[in-house]
């Protein structure tokens, strides 16, 4: 499992739940490489926000520059951006669930080399069902329809449209330190039955310890994304890279 940490930019600021930090988003990107990043995640939370994708310059440089991959983030669900971002630099594209909105539009994405489709879902406090889509950014006509979709015929849509990266979020813990989506990621992959053999899965918020780490990795996720731990301290890349060493999937 890759353990791939996320700079959150706005208006070309780091920020982390919310509060602007002292550090550059390319300070931020080089101190993370030099301590043992093996890719990077960079969102542009401007582009999610406001669909205002400003700060693609300077992501575009940070990947170019970095030394390692890097993904983009940020409300993403047009095909000609992500592309832009490709050929800027970028290995990779996260596209906002909002292109749930459009099968035709998630059979092109298949077709994208370094394309991840994201599952942005809130489940319901009894936890009597997986959640619906909650799209963050991407054009709001799109995230209107998916919006409410269940997410197991999302991710079983995703899969016949050629789909083979998925990254599954649950909103409600995300930044909150309070563990990871594995129960959401489970049902997902029971959804999908022998098919699922054919995706990864990638998943990130609620991350804020090294035990979540493990859990992650023996569950076999591919990436897990990490943002406020690696920031606050409360462990640093090495130690997350060996602890997805120390517990390889089941």
């Amino acid at each position: 499992m890759v353990i791939v940490p996320s700079i959150d930019v706005r208006r070309a600021r780091v920020v982390a739940r919310g509060a602007v930090i002292d550090m550059t988003p390319s300070q931020l990107a080089a101190r993370f490489v030099a301590d043992g990043a093996d890719e990077l995640h960079l969102v542009d939370l401007d582009g999610a926000e406001r669909g205002d994708h400003a700060n693609l310059p300077l992501l575009a440089s940070i990947a170019r520059s970095s030394g390692v991959p890097a993904r983009l983030a940020g409300g993403i669900s047009s095909v000609p951006l992500a592309r832009e971002a490709l050929d800027a630099g970028f290995a990779g594209v996260l596209f906002s669930s909002a292109v749930f909105g459009d099968d035709d539009l998630l059979g092109d994405i298949g077709a994208i080399p370094g394309a991840i489709v994201e599952i942005e879902a809130r489940r319901p406090p009894d936890a009597s069902t997986s959640g619906w889509l909650e799209p963050r950014g991407g054009t709001p006509r799109l995230a209107e329809i998916a919006r409410g979709r269940g997410v197991l015929a999302a991710a079983r849509r995703a899969l016949e449209r050629g789909v083979r990266d998925l990254y599954v979020i649950d909103l409600g813990s995300e930044g909150a330190l309070s563990g990871p989506a594995i129960d959401l990621l489970e049902r997902i992959r029971d959804a999908l039955g022998p098919s699922a053999a054919h995706v990864r899965f990638h998943t990130g918020g609620g991350i804020g310890s090294l035990d979540d780490v493990r859990a992650l990795a023996r569950w076999g996720a591919a990436s897990a994304v990490i943002g406020r731990a690696l920031v606050e301290g409360r462990f640093t890349i090495e130690e997350a890279k060996a602890a997805a060493r120390e517990a390889p999937p089941a």
